[in-house]
C-alpha cells in the first residue's frame, strides 16, 4: 500500500470537502429548482386548470385540484352553475316521436294509440303544461297545476301536424315540438327503409298560432352522438338552429333537446354558452329540484301508465327523487340504537371527507392517517376478489383527502344507472340518481355543485325523504344481493340535517335496516359496501367488524368516509372490550388480508383470541368507569 506524506494527505482532505460541499451544493440547487417548478406548475395548473389535459394512471386516477367555490350567501342551496332548486312538485315529461295511421318503426305511435293515450290523461284529471311553465316552477317556484305533466315531441315529422295536433286541440293540452332546422319541409329516409315527411315552416307557425304549441330546438342536422362531434360542429349545431329558428318563428328560442339523448358536460356547456336556459335527454326520470337544468329526464309514452299509478299513490316514483339539503356540522357523537330486532351503531356529527386509495388498507390506518375520530368503509369497488389489490371504484369518485378524481367505468354504467350519486360540498349534500354523462368529467360534478369536495356512488338507495324505500325499489336500483343477511354499512342525513354514519355488527338484510333507520328519525340513508367489508371506528377503535369475532379485521378496502371535527364531550366511549383500530397493538394490513375470507377469520380468530381476550380484559380494567351517565344515549339525539 502506497503511504501519502502528511501534506498530501492535508491536501487530499481539502479536496474530498471541496467536492463534498459540491455536491450538496448542486443537491441543494437542483432540489430548490424542483420544489420551484412544482410550485409554480401547481399555480398554474390552478389557473389554466380549464385549458389542461387530464393526467390519468395507471388505476384511472386523475389529481386534481378540488375547487373551493364560495357559495351565495342569500341562497347557499342555490349556489350552482345548472341547479334548479325551487321546483314545488315533480313533473314527468314524455317523449314522443311521430304519431301515424300505421307504425313504421317501433317507436312511432299510432293515431289510436295516441288519441287513447291523451284520453288516459284526461280520465286522470292530468293537466299539460307548456315547457317555460316547467321552467318557471323550477327556477322561480311559478305555480303549476295538479298532476302537472310535459308532452314534447321530437323530430319536427308530419304526423305531429296531422296525426296529433288534432287530438291535443281538442283536450286543449299543450306540447314542445322539437325541430331540426335541416329537415323542415323535407323528406328523409326512415329507419325501416320508408320515407318519412317532416312539417314545413308555414305548418310550424300554424301549429303555434293554435297558442298550444312552442317550437324549440333539436339541433341542424340531428346527429346521433353530440358528444363525439367536434366542437366546432357542436357550436354550429346548438347556435345555428337556434338562429334559425328565431328568424323563421320570429320568437326567442329557449329549450334544447339532444338528439339521441346523447350529452355530456361539454355539450351542457356549449349548450348553455349559445343561450338555451334549459335541455331535454333520454335518462329516465321525472323533473324535480334540484333539476340538472341541461339534463332533464324524460320518460318514454309507455310509462304514462306509470305516472298515472304514481298520481294515484300506487307507485313510487322510479328512479328515486334528487335532493338538496343543508348540512348542521355539529360536534361527533356515537351511540346504540336498540329500538329494532338489532341494534345499530352510529356516529353522527361533524364535516364529511372521503378518501380513495390505489390499494387495499384498513379503515383504522386511513382513519389515523387522516386524523379522522370518525370513520366507515366507504362504497364498492370493481375488484371483489379476496387477492385483490386495485382500488378502481365502481362510479364516478372525488376524493378531498388526497385530491383525486375517478371517472366512471362505461362498462359499468348500463349496470349502475338510477342508483345514487353522493356530493358533497360546504355545508350541504346533493344526491340525485346516477346517469352515464354524470360520471365522464369532473367539470359536471361541478357544475352542479362548485364547492363539491367528495363524491362517489353508493350501492343503493334505503331511506328517501323519511321513508323506507319498498323493496321492489330498493331491489331495482341495488346489487342482487340486496337483501342478504350481512353485517351492514350506511351514510345519510340524520333528523338534526347532520352526517350519520353507521353499521350493525349483526347479519340483517337491507329491508330490515331501512326500517329501523326510520324508527331512529334518518332522513336519507344509503348503502355502502357491506359483509366482510363492515368497519365502523370511533377514536381508534373498531366498533364494528365485518366478520362474525368482533377480534377479526375487516377486509380492506380502497375507500373510506371520515368524519371531521371536534368530539362532543358527552358522547359515548369506545366500548372497554372494542379492538384498537390502528397503530401498536392493532390488527394489520397483512392480518387483514389474511382473514378476508371465512375461512381466513375462523383460522385469524383461532390463532389470536387469546391475545384479544387478555388485551380486552386489560382494556376493561382501564376502562369500564370513564362511561358517565350522561353518555349513555342510545339513539340521536
Amino acid at each position: 500500500m502506497v503511504r501519502r506524506s502528511s501534506r498530501s494527505q492535508r491536501q487530499y482532505r481539502r479536496d474530498r470537502s471541496r467536492r463534498i460541499v459540491g455536491t450538496l451544493v448542486l443537491i441543494l440547487f437542483l432540489t430548490g429548482m424542483g420544489l420551484a417548478g412544482a410550485f409554480f406548475g401547481y399555480h398554474y395548473h390552478l389557473i389554466h386548470a380549464d385549458k389542461l389535459p387530464l393526467m390519468q394512471s395507471n388505476h384511472n386516477t386523475i389529481v386534481i385540484p378540488v375547487s373551493n367555490s364560495n357559495l351565495s350567501s342569500s341562497d347557499p342551496l342555490a349556489s350552482s352553475v345548472n341547479l334548479l332548486t325551487k321546483g314545488t312538485v315533480p313533473v314527468p315529461i314524455i317523449m314522443y316521436h311521430d304519431v301515424v295511421p300505421r307504425k313504421q318503426v317501433w317507436f312511432d305511435m299510432t293515431t289510436d294509440e295516441f288519441s287513447a293515450q291523451m284520453a288516459d290523461l284526461a280520465a286522470a284529471h292530468a293537466h299539460p303544461i307548456s315547457i317555460q311553465a316547467l321552467y318557471d316552477n323550477l327556477q322561480n317556484g311559478a305555480p303549476l297545476p295538479a298532476r302537472p305533466i310535459l308532452l314534447t315531441f321530437d323530430d319536427c315529422t308530419l304526423g305531429q301536424f296531422t296525426q296529433a295536433l288534432p287530438i291535443l286541440k281538442q283536450r286543449h293540452f299543450p306540447a314542445v315540438f322539437f325541430v331540426q332546422t335541416a329537415s323542415v319541409g323535407i323528406t328523409t329516409p326512415g329507419l325501416d327503409g320508408s320515407e318519412k315527411d317532416h312539417m314545413t315552416w308555414d305548418q310550424l307557425k300554424q301549429a303555434e298560432a293554435t297558442g298550444l304549441i312552442t317550437v324549440e330546438s333539436h339541433t341542424v342536422t340531428h346527429p346521433e352522438d353530440m358528444t363525439a362531434i367536434p366542437d366546432y360542429q357542436l357550436t354550429s349545431e346548438l347556435q345555428d338552429s337556434k338562429q334559425t329558428l328565431e328568424a323563421h318563428l320570429g320568437h326567442p328560442i329557449k329549450f334544447l333537446a339532444y338528439p339521441s339523448g346523447t350529452c355530456d358536460a361539454r355539450v351542457s356547456q356549449v349548450a348553455r354558452d349559445a343561450g338555451y336556459l334549459a335541455a331535454v335527454t333520454m335518462d329516465r326520470g321525472w323533473a324535480a329540484s334540484p333539476a340538472q337544468s341541461y339534463f332533464l329526464p324524460r320518460l318514454t309514452p309507455k310509462r304514462v301508465e306509470e305516472v298515472i299509478s304514481t298520481w294515484n299513490d300506487e307507485t313510487q316514483i322510479e328512479p328515486p327523487l334528487p335532493r338538496l339539503m343543508a348540512v348542521n356540522e355539529t360536534s361527533i357523537q356515537y351511540g346504540i340504537f336498540k329500538g329494532g330486532r338489532f341494534p345499530v351503531q352510529w356516529l353522527a356529527g361533524g364535516d364529511l371527507a372521503t378518501e380513495a386509495l390505489d390499494q387495499r388498507e384498513t379503515v383504522g390506518q386511513m382513519a389515523l392517517e387522516a386524523n379522522a375520530s370518525a370513520a366507515l368503509n366507504g362504497s364498492f369497488f370493481s375488484d371483489a376478489r379476496i387477492a385483490g389489490t386495485n382500488g378502481l371504484m365502481i362510479g364516478p369518485c372525488l376524493n378531498r383527502t388526497n385530491g383525486s378524481y375517478q371517472p366512471s367505468n362505461k362498462d359499468y354504467d348500463p349496470r349502475i344507472e338510477g342508483r345514487p350519486l353522493l356530493l358533497f360540498g360546504d355545508k350541504r349534500f346533493l344526491v340525485l340518481p346516477y346517469t352515464a354523462h354524470l360520471g365522464a368529467t369532473l367539470s359536471i360534478l361541478q357544475q352542479l355543485m362548485p364547492d363539491v369536495k367528495d363524491a362517489f356512488l353508493a350501492g343503493g338507495w334505503i331511506v328517501h325523504y323519511g321513508k323506507a324505500l319498498p323493496d321492489e325499489e330498493m331491489a331495482r336500483w341495488a346489487s342482487s344481493d340486496l337483501n342478504d343477511p350481512r353485517h351492514r354499512a350506511f351514510v345519510g342525513i340524520d333528523r338534526q340535517n347532520r352526517y350519520i354514519l353507521g353499521a350493525t355488527q349483526d347479519s340483517i338484510s337491507s329491508r330490515e335496516l331501512a326500517q329501523i333507520l326510520v324508527q331512529m328519525g334518518v332522513q336519507e340513508a344509503y348503502l355502502l359496501d357491506s359483509g366482510f367489508s363492515a368497519s365502523l371506528i370511533w377514536q381508534n377503535h373498531v366498533l364494528v367488524s365485518g366478520h362474525s369475532q368482533m377480534g377479526v379485521p375487516s377486509r380492506p378496502v380502497p375507500h373510506a368516509l371520515f368524519l371531521l371535527g371536534a368530539t362532543d364531550p358527552t358522547s359515548l366511549p369506545p366500548p372497554p372490550d372494542s379492538p384498537i383500530a390502528a397503530g401498536p397493538g392493532a390488527a394489520t394490513l397483512q392480518d387483514a388480508l389474511s382473514a378476508d375470507s371465512t375461512a381466513g377469520a375462523a383460522r385469524y380468530y383461532t390463532n389470536h383470541r387469546h391475545y384479544r381476550r387478555s388485551r380486552r380484559r386489560r382494556l376493561h380494567r382501564n376502562t369500564h368507569e370513564t362511561i358517565s351517565p350522561a353518555a349513555q344515549q342510545t339513539s340521536p339525539p
